[in-house]
């Protein structure tokens, strides 16, 4: 009986153990992300024209950070022993939702930031939202990297054209009407499109509405019938995929912004898979898809439609041959992409 009892009091003991380092590891994996959420101090969110600064840029003093950012979120006295490092981060709030910065590194002058988000199918306009890090008065300029990493897994649907915007860049101030040849293939589109858009486009892009509201571009999303017929391409791994981009889009004829946008939205998706089977649509071929009508006709249209799928390794194709066209006069970008199984 005795023996029984000393049992029974060892079982106890050790189930109390077990019970009280579970509740310690979850305390402290939970003290820890908020000691992670709580050291990048947020700023606020700014649309590409309100606001742009570079990646790392270091506030070396008050005065620098008041006349750059107007902001009341820091005192003087805080710059007395810290600067301050500007982390921007992008995101399309459409696609990716409850965009957090979960965590950072420092190594000497470099900064590893790694942000979560939470996937979704679909896309709309491009948010900026902006925070700093406190590092030693030390640091006088910084080299950032920014991972984003989704937690979560999602499956879109095959056959949607995802994201395509639409940038206007003419030679003067212009109204011009764009409309979509097949309307009723849209699913989703920004700002909303009722037969047709009217703008005041500007030559840097800009954009003006009839109610004077400004947008970048405009932004819209369809179903397609494109099929999976890859017979050139290119199979590119994860880590060649950022450098694939910047070549391959630069010879499509996006400038450097576009292509910004386009890798912004893009890389997450790709970065899913260790390999993609990736080609670029032709222009007669997205033209049948949707054709554009716009008004007045521009000198020169670009339409870059990237299709990918996931492949398990890396193996030999047809290289697509890509052809850069001649951006002049009253120029019409606009880039989208789809996924194929």
């Amino acid at each position: 009986m005795i023996i029984m009892k000393k049992r029974n009091i060892i079982y106890i003991v050790i189930a109390a153990v077990i019970i009280i380092g579970v509740i310690v590891f979850f305390v402290m994996k939970k003290a820890q992300k908020s000691s992670y959420n709580s050291s990048f101090l947020y700023i606020g969110k700014y649309s590409d024209n309100e606001f742009i600064l570079e990646k790392g840029y270091v506030f070396r003093d008050y005065d620098d950070f008041k006349t750059k950012l107007n902001s009341n979120k820091l005192k003087e006295k805080d710059f007395e022993n810290n600067n301050y490092v500007l982390i921007p981060i992008s995101y399309d709030e459409c696609a990716e939702k409850d965009v957090t910065p979960a965590k950072y590194t420092i190594r000497d002058n470099n900064i590893d930031v790694l942000v979560e988000y939470e996937a979704n199918c679909g896309g709309c306009a491009s948010i900026n939202e902006y925070y700093l890090i406190k590092v030693d008065k030390k640091v006088v300029f910084s080299s950032v990297d920014i991972k984003y990493k989704a937690t979560n897994e999602i499956h879109c649907d095959q056959g949607v054209d995802y994201k395509p915007i639409i940038y206007l860049y003419p030679q003067k101030e212009t109204n011009i009407t764009v409309k979509l040849g097949y309307p009723e293939l849209l699913l989703t589109s920004y700002p909303k499109y009722n037969n047709e858009w009217k703008v005041l486009a500007k030559p840097n892009g800009d954009l003006v509405d009839e109610s004077g509201r400004n947008y970048y571009g405009l932004y819209w999303e369809g179903k397609t019938n494109i099929k999976d017929n890859f017979t050139d391409g290119f199979v590119v791994s994860r880590e060649e995929t950022i450098a694939f981009l910047e070549e391959k889009l630069s010879i499509l004829g996006l400038n450097e912004r576009e292509a910004n946008e386009f890798i912004i939205y893009w890389l997450p998706k790709l970065e899913e898979n260790e390999y993609n089977f990736i080609r670029f649509e032709s222009l007669d071929k997205i033209n049948e898809q949707m054709p554009l009508n716009i008004t007045p006709t521009p000198d020169t249209l670009i339409r870059v439609l990237m299709e990918y799928k996931s492949v398990n390794s890396k193996m030999e194709v047809q290289e697509q041959e890509l052809k850069t066209p001649s951006r002049k006069g009253f120029t019409v970008v606009e880039w989208g992409g789809t996924k194929l199984k």
